[in-house]
């Protein structure tokens, strides 16, 4: 049975769209089957990945519909119960039931048992549908961006958690996101947020422009730029959740090798090729999702010897910023050097060509 993730934190601009788009379709392309929900009528998620939907969460919860009439396919293996304006007036109207805050639930049971994974994308307030998407979840997911404003937010989250679920146990991971090493305050509040949460603070997602552009141009990181930093940064979080969840199906590949040895989609100026005139919904690349034959990498053997990119020059050995000896790792088809101590990280597609 589906495992309900609610994706959230008081406060807006956080990533949390960005996050749920690139953790579901990493998932997907591990061969998980997973259904992304949207609860902000601003919709941005049918946006990220470059879709109209007919039918949106409003006539499921408002108008009776069935929840599998009103999902959107995106991609194999990944689907989107989209959202829009019109969920504005949905709120005030499920306010008035009895059972208002399971309305959410009601709505996703029926389908829950098609999905490993179902994602929920709330708002940056607790609002109707996010108190029903928290009452819904199994699990929470919390990104936060490293600096006050949002780390103060995410304590009256875990209050709110605590008041609706009787514990703050559902909590699973937070992921801190737009971190940047080259500044002080972000490296040291990064500290102070893994001295007070421990073992739920994620690896963060470093600043990447390429992230952005990708959810302008409707497509998850791993189609737009999978040598990006962001790509890079997604497919570990995607392999940690995968192993905080027990999912690792037998030849299950990362998000980075299931496209490594697929060739780009070509892109025009930052955006896909446009659809035909009379199309509702874009179908997005498909070439991306077919997956490739697992690679075997040993992290023992990158740690043993020098690391070499795909031009043949090997990476630094030692920190730009403070001087100290790198770590080597092969990860996700990428040879990795990365500073333990001010969280540097240099990277390199582990293939012969660069394409």
């Amino acid at each position: 049975m589906g495992r309900i993730v609610a994706v959230t934190n008081l406060k807006g601009g956080i990533g949390k769209t960005t996050t749920v788009v690139n953790v579901g379709a990493g998932l997907a392309l591990k061969g998980a089957r997973v259904l992304l929900v949207d609860v902000d009528a601003q919709g941005n998620l049918a946006l990220a990945l470059g879709l109209l939907p007919r039918r949106t969460l409003y006539g499921a919860l408002v108008d009776g519909a069935r929840a599998s009439d009103c999902v959107t396919p995106a991609r194999p293996n990944l689907d989107l119960l989209a959202a829009d304006e019109s969920l504005l007036s949905a709120q005030p109207t499920l306010a008035r039931r009895p059972d208002w805050s399971r309305a959410l639930e009601q709505v996703l049971r029926p389908i829950k048992r098609d999905y490993d994974f179902i994602f929920v994308d709330c708002g940056g307030s607790m609002t109707v549908l996010n108190v029903n998407a928290l009452i819904a979840a199994s699990d929470v997911m919390v990104p936060t961006t490293v600096e006050h404003l949002s780390m103060k937010g995410m304590e009256k989250l875990f209050k709110q958690v605590a008041g609706l679920k009787n514990s703050v146990g559902t909590i699973r991971i937070i992921v801190p996101t737009m971190f940047d090493p080259r500044l002080k305050q972000s490296t040291a509040l990064l500290e102070q947020l893994q001295a007070t949460y421990g073992h739920l603070v994620a690896p963060p997602i470093r600043v990447n422009v390429r992230l952005s552009e990708s959810s302008a141009a409707g497509r998850t990181i791993y189609e737009f730029d999978r040598r990006s930093r962001g790509a890079l940064d997604y497919a570990q979080l995607v392999e940690r959740l995968s192993t905080i969840w027990g999912f690792n199906p037998e030849g299950a590949v990362s998000p980075i090798e299931a496209v490594q040895q697929q060739p780009a989609t070509p892109v025009q100026n930052g955006h896909p090729p446009a659809p035909a005139p009379d199309a509702r919904v874009p179908h997005p690349p498909t070439a991306e999702a077919v997956t490739a034959v697992p690679k075997q990498t040993h992290a023992t053997d990158a740690h043993d010897q020098p690391v070499v990119t795909g031009a043949g020059n090997v990476l630094q050995l030692t920190c730009p910023h403070c001087g100290r000896a790198l770590r080597r790792a092969t990860v996700a088809g990428y040879r990795v050097a990365y500073c333990d101590h001010c969280k540097y990280k240099q990277q390199e597609l582990a293939s012969d060509r660069r394409r």
